[in-house]
């Protein structure tokens, strides 16, 4: 998900030591369709900060995750297989956009994280960046938890 946004090459190799850092290591993607993913990441980032208040064009965040959805298929079709997807899906809108762009077979993976254990983690991954645990706190207060009547969640 991240390298998506960073127009990065998704293909991390399994034995790097923090494949959530890696992302800036790999080479920049190019070709068709860039322009149109800066577009909506653009958009999407100016939304993010109202998200963060409380307050968001849901159409720009569903225009970028369909984007997403639309890469994710596209590789898929290409090379196959099952596959793995980090990515921070705030919303249960936005997961089933995600599960309906994507299909049955997909699973989300919610990782439900208490407050204070997720402020120390980001302190010590963001080496005490009190701007970074203030933003993490916003985009706690935001989120959707899964709920039990969600399909594989």
């Amino acid at each position: 998900g991240d390298c998506f946004g960073g127009f990065k090459n998704p293909y991390i190799p399994v034995d790097v030591e923090d494949p959530s850092l890696a992302q800036v290591n790999q080479r920049p993607l190019k070709g068709e369709g860039l322009e149109r993913r800066k577009e909506a990441l653009g958009k999407f980032m100016k939304e993010f900060n109202s998200f963060r208040k409380g307050d968001y064009d849901k159409a720009v965040f569903e225009e970028y995750y369909c984007l997403m959805c639309d890469d994710i298929k596209r590789e898929r079709g290409r090379i196959g297989g099952d596959w793995a997807i980090a990515a921070a899906i705030m919303t249960r809108d936005l997961r089933d956009l995600i599960r309906s762009k994507l299909g049955p077979d997909l699973v989300f993976v919610v990782l439900d994280i208490e407050l204070g254990d997720q402020v120390e983690r980001i302190r010590k991954r963001h080496r005490g960046d009190e701007g970074v645990v203030r933003t993490m706190k916003e985009l706690y207060a935001r989120c959707d938890p899964a709920r039990e009547d969600e399909e594989n969640v």
